[in-house]
């Protein structure tokens, strides 16, 4: 694969002659993946991270990811991920080279009760793969995810739609996904060895209570009692063990529970956002759009087309 050097649209990419201070970040509902072989003077800094989750995986060479009084090294089989507001401040070290794969993502809510890998850093995670056969896999996969990945040209700001391609399809979506999902499955199991807990047992327990039931009220003060944690115990802890609030994630539950009613039901999509839990339609189609680049009636109409064209 050949190297590029240019801006990408949701992965700034410099020349190893050029230095910017800050880096564009993709419309955060945009799943995007590319390949990168660069050389020193690679930069990439976001100081509020860049609104979704970052993974990438090195083949050879050397990264250096920097935090206030840290430094973590990307080598060959490192996978390292990035929470949604955690400082983005990586180039290749003066004197090596960095080939590696990325993808800007949101997760689907059930990755949340498996997918926690060794915390290296604030928002910061790294697996560090040593078996060939594992790495060969995971390098297999992201290519795979590569492809089946591209971005919604259209909602790109036209500065940064240079290298893009075309619109990602609802089906693109789901198996770019699916990729990912595998990557990550790939990643827990390689760690299953270290008896890593899982998702703390409360958080895991306020997850099922409201994916049974999306259309209650839920806030801090109401869920903490229910496990017995003040409300900034309750914050601070889901941030910890998702990576985001408890806000997000009900949002993105409520979302994936009305993209399955869009696909499996005739009703209204007013009727759907009053039974995910959303009190206004217009709010609903707002966060739908944030999330997945596309309207609610919109993301109906590609789902009855390719079922027509089956």
């Amino acid at each position: 694969m050949r190297k590029k050097n240019r801006q990408a649209g949701q992965e700034h990419v410099q020349s190893c002659y050029m230095s910017i201070e800050v880096t564009a970040s993709p419309p955060p509902e945009i799943l995007v993946t590319g390949y990168f072989q660069e050389c020193t003077g690679y930069k990439v800094y976001r100081p509020h991270g860049s609104g979704s989750w970052l993974i990438t995986y090195t083949l050879s060479g050397r990264g250096l990811y920097r935090q206030p009084g840290l430094t973590v090294e990307a080598l060959p089989g490192d996978l390292i991920l990035l929470q949604p507001d955690a400082l983005h401040d990586y180039s290749v070290p003066t004197g090596y080279t960095w080939e590696f794969f990325w993808a800007h993502f949101q997760p689907r809510m059930n990755w949340l009760s498996w997918w926690q890998l060794p915390a290296s850093g604030r928002g910061l995670s790294k697996l560090s793969v040593s078996t060939p056969q594992v790495r060969e896999r995971l390098r297999t996969t992201f290519l795979k995810l590569h492809t089946d990945a591209s971005v919604h040209f259209s909602t790109l700001p036209t500065n940064l739609r240079s290298s893009a391609e075309e619109p990602i399809s609802t089906l693109q979506r789901e198996l770019a996904l699916n990729g990912l999902e595998e990557l990550l499955l790939l990643a827990v199991r390689e760690i299953t060895q270290q008896q890593k807990p899982g998702l703390d047992p409360r958080i895991q327990f306020l997850l099922q209570l409201m994916a049974r039931d999306l259309k209650s009220h839920y806030d801090l003060k109401t869920l903490g009692a229910l496990v017995s944690l003040s409300p900034s115990r309750l914050s601070h802890l889901f941030k910890q063990e998702t990576g985001t609030s408890l806000l997000n994630v009900l949002i993105s539950l409520r979302l994936e529970k009305a993209t399955r009613l869009l696909e499996f039901s005739t009703n209204t999509i007013s009727t759907i956002a009053e039974d995910v839990g959303f009190n206004s339609s217009f709010y609903f189609s707002r966060q739908f759009h944030q999330h997945f680049g596309i309207s609610p009636s919109m993301y109906r109409q590609e789902i009855e087309q390719r079922q027509k064209s089956e």
